[in-house]
This record gives C-alpha cells, structure tokens and sequence, in this order.
C-alpha cells in the first residue's frame, strides 16, 4: 500500500555531482590564498538536478546515507574475501601449496 500524503517516511539519495566552481575542493583561490567556497558552502558537491548548493542539514544527511552504502559494501566485500580465503586454505596447505611438517 502506497501513502497517499505527506512527507515520506525514509529519505531518499538526492543524486549529487562535484561543485563546479571549486571542482570538489570546497575552497577557490581567487589569486594568493584560499577562500571557502560561496556557491556550495565549502562542501565540494552540490545538487546534480538544480546545481545549487544543499544545506547544512540535508548535506549532512546525504552524506551519511553514502557512508552507510559504502559500509555496508565494504563489509559485504569483506565477507566475501573470508570465505574464499576460507575455502582455498581447507586441505591445510601452506604457502605455495606446501605442508608444513613441523621442523
């Protein structure tokens, strides 16, 4: 059953691109020193659809949504690496497929 009103339950990823007025920096240096760039507030991505900079609040959140996909990405990742280490060193090889014998 889908919610005939109001603001959705769960937030959703915005789509984001680099800032192209600091390339992603988040800082432009206009001619001797580096200042925080206006058009993305200093975060280095804005918006993909609109090109505006996010707010404080929404970056944070979209941020974090990121890092919680690329956590879980690592782990799934991780546990892949495990079990196939698992299963090539099950007949009690060593390295280079040697047994260790113990002297």
């Amino acid at each position: 059953m889908k919610k005939a009103s109001g603001p959705s339950l769960r937030k959703e990823k915005r789509p984001l691109k680099r800032c192209p007025t600091c390339h992603g920096r988040g800082v432009v240096k206009p001619m001797f020193f580096e200042l925080p760039c206006d058009h993305c507030e200093s975060s280095g991505v804005v918006c993909k659809e609109t090109g505006e900079g996010l707010p404080a609040p929404e970056l944070i959140l979209q941020l974090r949504l990121r890092l919680n996909e690329k956590e879980q990405e690592l782990a799934g990742l991780r546990r892949q690496l495990a079990d196939e280490r698992a299963k090539d060193n099950s007949r009690g090889y060593g390295a280079g497929g040697s047994r260790y014998h113990g002297d």
